[in-house]
């Protein structure tokens, strides 16, 4: 057979998508391989949300050019959000690239290399297909972990982002096939999936008839042998009272829910074209814990937005104080072509980033500590699925509320399995805990 090595830059999406195009090629005869230098066949996908990461990508295409050269019948291409954004430029910045496509032409991937392989000449494909859902993947004997794409594309066109062109428009899958995907995975021995959209939350309203995500989460908290529903990425602009009550009334979803504030600042939300306010965000929240009082909360945060002065990233620091986020994920700003943002006045300069970036993640460290010190001393569900990185006698898992847990449960508890733990010791980017000698009534964090 031949072999095929995928390398996977940026969001859960693309880890997806490569999953799927390794599924496809092998029923195609191609065999995944570890390693780049016995491949025929590599593809590399790609993301363009900031700059950094389309520099990692060129940078990785010039050194698979040094191995074409002593390989020249080795095909390399280049899939996902850059393969939209720029299409043409790829090639002709990276001649080595024998093929260029979208992820709207991810289901034709094998014919695509076949005519690569056949006609010896460069190939690009990134216009606009059918909405498809393929569930190939490759094997993955034990996958306790999995995740589900319930549409694609975005129409927020938030002043700094591509995804709406690299994406496409809104479109989503119909229940019955995501269902009949989770049940496949079920049956596999999956035991959690997370359910993804770049805009998860608006799921269902272009389906005929119209369906939500709080009614997707009950059919899909009906399969057996699934545990725990996950879901990303929301935007607050569609969180919805029924979404609440379904977070709160599906026993299966879990407590733990990514929400991007990217500003604090009115004025830069604004400028962001983001839909809500400061306040509206806050009060989402405060609906959100009095319906789960034990949800836990990450974010997105974007600092050195143009236009963004001292005033307003104090206002971003006082909403990471105010909300207590369990996990903070911050970019420094990252002109992107074809976004209003990049051509906005005022670009805040370099070290000014720089040095915001710094202190909002120290302030996040602090609410991140303090939110698992309330862990300790609790029981807590932990889905075991591995061994501890740093001590292999050992096993580690996720709470609901996302927190990884190594504990000493060799014998007693097996992967796959879901495990009350005790934590014993509150690190600071883990917990440590002992199975609990008998069930007790476990939650992710008091109110």
């Amino acid at each position: 057979m031949a072999k095929l090595h995928l390398i996977t830059y940026g969001c859960q999406m693309n880890e997806y998508d490569s999953e799927r195009v390794a599924g496809l090629l092998r029923e195609h005869r191609w065999e995944l391989t570890s390693d780049e230098t016995e491949a025929d066949l590599i593809l590399v996908n790609t993301c363009a949300i900031r700059e950094k990461a389309e520099d990692k990508v060129f940078s990785k295409l010039g050194e698979l050019r040094l191995l074409k050269t002593r390989r020249p019948d080795l095909v390399i291409g280049v899939m996902g959000c850059m393969a939209q954004l720029h299409q043409g430029t790829i090639q002709r910045r990276a001649p080595s690239v024998d093929l260029v496509f979208g992820s709207p032409a991810i289901a034709r991937v094998a014919e695509l290399v076949d005519r690569v392989r056949r006609e010896r000449r460069p190939v690009l494909e990134t216009g606009e297909g059918p909405l498809v859902k393929i569930t190939a993947r490759p094997p993955a004997a034990g996958r306790l972990k999995a995740f589900v794409t319930v549409m694609e594309g975005c129409e927020k066109h938030c002043t700094f982002c591509v995804v709406p062109q690299t994406r496409g428009r809104e479109r989503s899958h119909p229940p019955d096939v995501i269902v009949d995907e989770v049940s496949r995975l079920a049956a596999e021995g999956c035991r959690e999936v997370t359910l993804l959209g770049q805009t998860v939350n608006a799921y269902g309203r272009d389906l005929t008839p119209p369906t939500d995500l709080g009614e997707l989460f009950a059919r899909v908290n009906d399969v057996e042998g699934i545990a725990r529903i996950r879901f990303t990425t929301s935007n607050p602009y569609n969180l919805t009272p029924t979404l609440i009550r379904a977070m709160r009334d599906v026993p299966k979803v879990c407590e733990y829910f990514h929400l991007p504030l990217q500003s604090g600042s009115n004025r830069v939300l604004e400028r962001m074209n983001r839909g809500y306010t400061r306040e509206r965000y806050l009060e989402l929240v405060a609906e959100i814990r009095d319906a789960v009082p034990t949800m836990a909360f990450s974010t997105d945060l974007i600092v050195g937005f143009p236009g963004e002065t001292e005033a307003d990233f104090v206002e971003t620091l006082d909403m990471v104080e105010r909300v207590g986020y369990d996990n903070v994920f911050v970019f420094r700003y990252s002109q992107r072509p074809g976004t209003p943002a990049a051509t906005m006045p005022d670009q805040v300069a370099g070290d000014v980033k720089a040095g915001r970036n710094t202190r909002l993640l120290e302030a996040a460290a602090r609410t991140s500590a303090e939110r698992s010190g309330r862990l300790a001393g609790r029981t807590v569900e932990v889905l075991v699925d591995g061994t501890s990185k740093k001590n292999t006698g050992e096993l580690s898992g996720r709470t609901r509320c996302n927190r990884v847990v190594n504990f000493d449960g060799q014998g007693s508890a097996s992967v796959g399995e879901l495990a009350q733990v005790r934590i014993s010791q509150v690190l600071p980017h883990s917990l440590r805990g002992t199975l609990a000698s008998r069930p007790e009534e476990a939650a992710c964090l008091s109110k």
